[in-house]
């Protein structure tokens, strides 16, 4: 799905969102994107298999995010 579509169904699960390409099936550690409407913006949160391991405030997206269509929810909840 497009971002677009992806943030939707993540503000409205209070969930987050990812790119499919940018997971490998077999990663342990990968980034997700928890989108906002705070002064935090939209907060990037490293996840592991261990648990959340970090967050920054302020995800900066690339132009190759914006037109990606390989968004995925996460539904675990953030």
């Amino acid at each position: 799905m497009n971002i677009q579509e992806a943030v939707k169904g993540a503000l409205e699960g209070n969930m987050t969102i990812y790119r499919e390409s940018a997971k490998g099936e077999c990663a342990d550690i990968y980034a997700v994107i928890k989108p906002t409407n705070t002064y935090d913006s939209c907060l990037l949160v490293v996840k592991t298999s261990e648990g959340d391991k970090k967050s920054c405030r302020s995800w900066n997206p690339t132009a190759d995010d914006l037109i990606a269509d390989d968004w995925k929810v996460l539904r675990n909840k953030f």
